[in-house]
């Protein structure tokens, strides 16, 4: 019924002439729509977009070809066909659907799609080592753990929460971050290599010996992915 209704105002709007008692319209029987949906017809880039013109019809034929016009100078064919949208800028792209019957007839139906530009990068994570890096307590290290510390700052503008991050030394002795310890912009933190009760400037790491050498070593900064954030690196004179 509703292709029939559009084959009439077709006819009608063309001004082809009236017949029949009734007053019908003489309907042309190469009837040929081309028809599609856009899904999603907007988004960000990347943006994947399936078309589907499965509604397309010829009323006295059969399709036999459906043509793409992505509008980004990609081409494809079928029924239905998907195709990815990746741009810098915000672009409108006009998609257009070529449709062919077995008369080798054609019709077009065009559609637009809006792509924006990417979400942008989240920054990356600031935490780097500053001076104090204690590696030579005072007198015996063995007994004095906590005078042997180094110390982070986030110089970035947004906090970090540092869990699942570590430090490690040359020999691979590491320290974990406790869960859900976040680091403020412009905050510093000390980890002393002795035992104590954690604060938000403090942490402790419980080692049962001294964790630098006081002459060399290297001190690495991984984040919770197992990504070097920063490395320390000293000799002694």
């Amino acid at each position: 019924m509703i292709r029939r209704f559009l084959s009439r105002a077709l006819c009608l709007a063309a001004g082809l002439a009236l017949i029949g008692a009734a007053g019908g319209c003489l309907e042309p029987e190469f009837a040929l729509v081309a028809l599609f949906t856009v899904r999603p017809a907007e988004g960000r880039s990347p943006l994947d977009v399936t078309f589907d013109a499965s509604a397309s019809y010829a009323e006295s034929a059969a399709i036999i070809a459906y043509e793409w016009a992505f509008g980004d100078g990609e081409n494809g064919v079928g029924m239905a066909t998907a195709h990815r949208y990746t741009t810098d800028v915000e672009r409108i792209y006009t998609v257009t659907l070529t449709v062919t019957d077995s008369e080798a007839r054609q019709a077009q139906e065009m559609h637009t799609v809006t792509v924006s530009p990417p979400e942008p990068a989240p920054p990356s994570p600031t935490v780097e080592f500053i001076w104090p890096f204690h590696y030579d307590a005072s007198g015996e290290d063995a007994a004095s753990l906590n005078d042997e510390y180094f110390t982070l700052e986030n110089s970035g503008t947004e906090p970090v929460d540092l869990t699942g991050w570590s430090v490690s030394n040359e020999r691979g002795d590491t320290f974990r971050f406790p869960d859900r310890f976040t680091l403020a912009p412009g905050a510093i933190v000390m980890i002393h290599s002795g035992a104590g009760a954690n604060s938000a400037e403090i942490l402790y790491w419980n080692a049962a010996e001294p964790m630098w050498n006081n002459t060399t070593d290297i001190a690495i900064l991984y984040d919770a992915g197992g990504d070097i954030v920063d490395v320390y690196a000293y000799a002694s004179c």
